[in-house]
C-alpha cells in the first residue's frame, strides 16, 4: 500500500513538472555559524557582486540526458547576488570586520553555473551552485555547493547561496586575507 501511494505521488510530481516553466524568487536563508571559522579583521572590506545580471537565468537540469520533459526553471541572478552580498557582509560584520564599498580590500563573488535535479522519486529537489570567490590580493578559488528541499525548487536554489557563503568562510586563504592588516 505504501509503495502505491509513493508511486502515485512521484508520478503526480513528475507530471506537474513536465513542460512547465517556473520562475523562482530565491529566499534568503541564514548561515549555519557552526560551519564558519573564527576570524577578525581591522581593515574594511568591500563585497563585490555583478550588477545588472541576468534577470531570467536558465537553471540547467543537472543530467542533460534526463532533462527531456522537465520543467524549465529560471531565477533572477540579481536576487541571488543580492542574497550572497547580504550574507557575506553580515558574516564580516558579525566578526567585527568593517564593510565599506570604497575599501581597497575586497571579496568578489561570481556565480558561474546553477543546476537542479529531482531526488527521492520527486519528494526532494536538489540544486547545485558553482561560483568563484576572488580576493584583492589575487587569490581566486572555484567551488561547487549543493542544497536540497522537500518543499520546492525555490528553497533548494535559495539555500545554495547560504552553502556558498559557508564555504567561503571555511577557506583558510580567505580567512588569512581578511585578517591581514595591509
Amino acid at each position: 500500500m505504501k509503495f502505491r501511494i509513493i508511486s502515485l505521488c512521484s508520478i503526480a510530481v513528475i507530471l506537474l513538472l513536465n513542460g512547465c516553466t517556473v520562475h523562482i524568487d530565491p529566499p534568503l536563508f541564514d548561515i549555519d555559524n557552526s560551519n564558519i571559522k573564527q576570524f577578525q579583521g581591522k581593515l574594511p572590506i568591500a563585497v563585490i557582486v555583478p550588477q545588472k545580471a541576468d534577470d531570467e537565468y536558465f537553471i540547467e537540469y543537472a543530467d542533460p540526458d534526463k532533462s527531456t520533459g522537465k520543467a524549465k526553471v529560471y531565477v533572477d541572478l540579481n536576487e541571488m547576488y543580492s542574497n550572497a552580498k547580504k550574507l557575506i557582509e553580515r558574516q564580516l560584520s558579525n566578526h567585527n570586520v568593517p564593510v565599506s564599498q570604497s575599501a581597497e580590500k575586497y571579496l568578489k563573488f561570481t556565480i558561474t553555473q546553477i543546476q537542479w535535479e529531482v531526488w527521492a522519486m520527486g519528494f526532494v529537489m536538489g540544486s547545485y551552485l558553482e561560483f568563484d570567490i576572488e580576493t584583492g590580493d589575487g587569490y581566486c578559488s572555484h567551488y561547487r555547493v549543493q542544497n536540497q528541499s522537500g518543499h520546492h525548487i525555490e528553497r533548494a536554489v535559495g539555500g545554495t547561496v547560504s552553502r556558498a557563503v559557508e564555504k567561503i568562510f571555511r577557506d583558510d586563504n580567505i580567512i588569512e586575507y581578511i585578517k591581514k592588516d595591509s
